[in-house]
């Protein structure tokens, strides 16, 4: 992990702190309106590959129907388009990514941080493999590039495959392609343009320069950042 990546580990924990603090009355009111859906609780834990490969328990807002005891849902680990399992309020707060937002917690713990490398679910990590290992050298994080440049073409794999399959030979290595570039070039020059796409995402407009930045050095990601070419040529998108 880089001296960079490293210096901003204290940042983002004090930085997670005070955010905290200051989103709790939303988050409450968020909570609240989960369980006076269902009855179920509000936040759940999903279990994911931390720095080094150690497990990590990430907090979530709860999105979807309760089918087990912990209150997560049954069924696949992916969630496609148009989940039945999802709830209806659960929908609004996974658009919104609002349902992240007790990952600060995590960040706070020193867990994650809040730019890095999505943590992945265990079954989709290859603890054997070279790219896998530069990828967890580093905490992950709240967000990161990878969901804003393979976003809607991992979504449609998912929907297309639910099953996981497609998911693990197609998505994965992509994203571990990008996570990677990150980890090993993260700058504060970085960190600014994933902010920036980010709030262009959130503001539904196209990620522009990071999506640039990653298609021109990284090139696993380059037909997905087109959206054509080899990369999705190999599935069939569903019928809107």
């Amino acid at each position: 992990m880089s001296r960079y990546l490293r210096a901003r580990l204290v940042v983002d924990r004090v930085v997670a702190a005070v955010l905290l603090a200051a989103v709790s009355p939303l988050v409450a009111v968020l909570a609240w309106l989960v369980r006076r859906h269902d009855g179920g609780p509000a936040f759940i834990t999903v279990e994911r590959v931390g720095r080094g490969g150690t497990p990590l328990r990430m907090w979530k807002l709860r999105s979807m129907r309760p089918q087990n005891a912990d209150g997560r849902a049954g069924g696949v680990g992916l969630t496609t388009a148009n989940d039945d399992r999802v709830t209806p309020i659960g929908r609004k707060l996974r658009a919104a990514h609002l349902d992240e937002l007790p990952q600060l917690l995590n960040v706070v713990r020193g867990e994650m941080s809040l730019l890095g490398p999505r943590p992945e679910a265990p079954e989709f990590v290859d603890h054997a493999d070279a790219g896998w290992a530069a990828v967890l050298a580093a905490p992950p994080g709240i967000a990161g590039p990878t969901q804003l440049a393979v976003g809607d073409w991992e979504r449609d794999v998912i929907t297309a495959t639910p099953d996981g399959s497609t998911y693990l030979t197609d998505v994965v290595p992509v994203k571990v392609a990008i996570d990677r570039w990150y980890v090993e070039e993260a700058s504060p020059a970085i960190d600014a343009l994933v902010l920036s796409g980010l709030a262009r995402h959130l503001a539904g407009k196209p990620v522009g320069s990071l999506l640039e930045r990653i298609r021109a050095e990284v090139p696993a990601a380059a037909a997905i950042a087109r959206g054509d070419g080899e990369a999705t040529a190999n599935y069939d998108r569903p019928t809107p």
